[in-house]
């Protein structure tokens, strides 16, 4: 049986997936690779992504980091805002103190677009290639998929950033839960949620964030696109939520030229760029978020 055999079976070994997922280097590869060609990502080193990091810093909120990490001009919004999830989860399910800062932002982003779900770092980094962005869109549910079940060739995400600092992260299992937000929704842990921005007629941008807190019936959200929108954003409960076009024919019903949706008996109004008076460069939130959670083993 050759090494490669083991991934026809449903379960492989942990030995078995070291043998064929070692890493392969070639001798004296500067004399046959041209470093300089134009298809060749020019990322910056990642131990020095923290310092070229930017941060909005003192910010107020309650649930989440006080400094906002800036994106920048890249679409990396959904790690972001997935590593922001983790960083509480450890925290408060945990209780685990990350005494030696092994667990920032930067360390995290960095596992998740480098190991876990590769991505670009375009936009983020010295990368020249904007032609890159298009390729760093990550679904949110696929990215908490990864992070909860192991691969063929390797293991889960959450084992991955458990054991990539010192001390490690206790044993535990990685949770996530769908939410569906409404103007009576009862907050209790941070969210990742998806923004829909109209930034032209019929171009809908979209753009995940995470809600940090409910405060007098609104949405206290962080944002980390700073060109788009403020760091903290403050959207109220009972405001139009953004359906896309192709759903609109699933539990919706037409009524005076606007959307209501019902869900547990609680009407929401619904919004796109077909349907209701959806305005330009304001942030209505898709009603589907997730929530994620740690328990220990």
């Amino acid at each position: 049986m050759t090494n490669a055999d083991c991934i026809k079976r449903q379960n492989p070994k942990e030995d078995e997936l070291l043998a064929i997922s070692k890493i392969v280097s070639i001798n004296d590869s500067s004399s046959y690779l041209t470093l300089d060609d134009p298809n060749l990502t020019k990322s910056v080193q990642m131990a020095s992504l923290k310092q070229r990091a930017t941060k909005i810093i003192n910010l107020d909120f309650n649930n989440l980091t006080k400094n906002v990490f800036d994106q920048k001009e890249s679409n990396l919004c959904v790690p972001i805002s997935v590593t922001s999830l983790i960083r509480h989860a450890l925290k408060y399910d945990l209780n685990f103190d990350d005494e030696y800062n092994n667990y920032s932002i930067e360390k995290l982003l960095t596992i998740f677009t480098m190991v876990i779900y590769p991505r670009s770092l375009s936009g983020l980094n010295l990368n020249p290639n904007t032609d890159e962005k298009d390729f760093q869109s990550t679904e949110t549910e696929l990215l908490l998929k990864r992070l909860k079940n192991h691969t063929y060739l390797m293991k889960s995400g959450w084992e991955i950033i458990r054991k990539m600092g010192h001390p490690n992260i206790p044993k535990s299992v990685f949770k996530y839960e769908t939410v569906i937000l409404n103007k009576n929704f009862i907050f209790s842990r941070p969210l990742t949620v998806t923004g829909a921005y109209l930034v032209s007629k019929g171009l809908i941008k979209f753009h995940q964030m995470t809600l940090d807190r409910i405060e007098e019936c609104n949405y206290v959200l962080q944002n980390t696109m700073l060109s788009i929108d403020a760091p903290i954003l403050r959207i109220k409960m009972d405001n139009p939520y953004y359906v896309t076009p192709e759903r609109i024919y699933q539990k919706l019903s037409l009524k005076q030229e606007s959307l209501i949706m019902l869900h547990d008996n609680v009407s929401m109004d619904m919004v796109n760029e077909n349907f209701g008076e959806m305005k330009k460069e304001k942030c209505y939130l898709l009603p589907k978020a997730y929530s994620l959670s740690l328990s220990l083993v």
